[in-house]
């Protein structure tokens, strides 16, 4: 069976009026599944139309002769902050319908608004959660009333198959690394021929604010020598140069991390790195090991100068670890990247004036100020959940504020500066 998995064309890089970067990064999540259905005999493509800037107008020239085509409105590194404005890939959709009927749906917008996404697609199926495992067993050619994960047309009324249980990372095969063109991916402030890496998938922990319809619940993790085996492939084989371990606390797996690190330290790649991390995660030994090992940016989800609002939205840290953490970071240098959101519940003026001071104090090389958005409601297109009004002259003012210092500009080096201000730039444009 031939196989056609699109991730559709985004405006790069934000949409107007959003608040998530559209990078032009791999589909881990299609890589997954096409690693799948290649172990099963199926011819297998990737089409990442935001890669290769292929506009929706265009997209039936590359679709035809295929038995079915997937299209993700939300690919893996998508997850957690997905767009609100689905307009691209409805456009994509559109385009495809009018080539084949054998189209199904995955992503975040399908799994949270299933039976709505469903009727305005027109599609044969939406996929919900997880994408992998159902993709391949509605490449088996199962009914689909036989597979978990799945909402369709049955007998004249919209239906939906129980969800499917979280699957086992450990039975995943290495992404189909080969189908995808490194040399079309980049991260801004990091580098070139950029690959995304998962050790693990989900969290043990519950902050209010996290979005993990995707994930659901728990932590799960992949086995070392998966791991391994992918970056071996990733850098030998395909050249990569950068990448992001995407994980949601990369190193709260102390084994995985300790023993990738080793490997890095050993080989001795011309590869570099960044990931997610929570404070507690991290000490100096940690740090420096990270370091040694290619690690250039750490990422840290700071959310918030004000200890009462991060116990309110029960992000389970103290400020003053936030401190701790960033410190030993400029001692060793390590680079970091802090995520600020405005509009946490309760939030006041005051508080809001408070946040940004904090974001001065700590200094981080890059901030992001975002606003809070409540995904879990939201009909797909439309934005419903702003919680203040002002939060883009503010956040606007954010940034400016900032990345305009004379202080911060001084000390940083020209080339990090010339690309943070091309990003941001890009940013405030989209503010209203």
């Amino acid at each position: 069976m031939n196989i056609l998995l699109i991730k559709p064309c985004w405006p790069y890089p934000y949409s107007k009026g959003e608040y998530t970067y559209n990078r032009i990064w791999p589909p881990l999540s299609l890589a997954n599944c096409a690693a799948l259905l290649e172990a099963e005999h199926h011819q297998v493509k990737i089409l990442d139309a935001h890669a290769e800037r292929i506009p929706p107008d265009n997209i039936s020239n590359f679709i035809k002769g295929y038995d079915k085509v997937f299209i993700t409105s939300s690919t893996l590194d998508k997850w957690q902050c997905p767009n609100i404005d689905i307009t691209p890939f409805m456009q994509t959709l559109r385009k495809i319908k009018d080539t084949t009927d054998e189209v199904y749906i995955l992503g975040y917008h399908g799994t949270i608004q299933p039976e709505k996404l469903f009727a305005l697609s027109g599609a044969r199926a939406v996929v919900r959660g997880e994408p992998e495992y159902t993709v391949l067993e509605i490449c088996r050619g199962r009914s689909l009333l036989d597979i978990n994960g799945l909402t369709f047309e049955n007998d004249g009324k919209i239906f939906s198959t129980p969800q499917r249980q979280p699957l086992d990372l450990k039975g995943l095969p290495i992404p189909a690394f080969h189908t995808l063109n490194f040399r079309k991916y980049f991260y801004e402030i990091l580098g070139n021929n950029f690959a995304l890496f998962e050790t693990s998938r989900g969290c043990k922990f519950k902050c209010s604010f996290c979005n993990k319809a995707m994930y659901q619940e728990g932590l799960r993790s992949k086995s070392r020598d998966q791991v391994i085996e992918e970056i071996t492939l990733a850098v030998e084989k395909c050249k990569v140069q950068s990448g992001y371990f995407i994980d949601l606390d990369f190193p709260a797996n102390n084994c995985i991390r300790e023993d990738l690190c080793n490997f890095l330290i050993e080989k001795k790649y011309k590869f570099q790195w960044t990931c997610q991390a929570r404070p507690e995660s991290l000490d100096l030994e940690t740090l420096r090991q990270m370091k040694r090992a290619g690690c250039k940016i750490i990422h840290l989800g700071v959310e918030t100068g004000v200890q009462e609002l991060l116990d309110r939205v029960n992000k389970k840290i103290k400020i003053r670890e936030m401190e701790r953490v960033i410190k030993l970071c400029k001692k060793i240098g390590l680079k970091t990247l802090i995520f600020i959101l405005f509009g946490l519940p309760g939030e006041t003026q005051k508080d809001r004036e408070q946040t940004f001071a904090f974001a001065k104090k700590l200094n981080a090389e890059f901030v992001s100020f975002h606003k809070v958005v409540d995904y879990s409601g939201n009909e797909p297109g439309k934005d419903k959940a702003i919680l203040f009004n002002n939060a883009d002259k503010f956040i606007r003012t954010a940034f400016l504020k900032y990345y305009l210092r004379p202080s911060y500009i001084y000390n940083l080096n020209p080339a990090v500066i010339l690309s943070c201000f091309k990003l941001f730039y890009h940013r405030i444009k989209t503010l209203h």
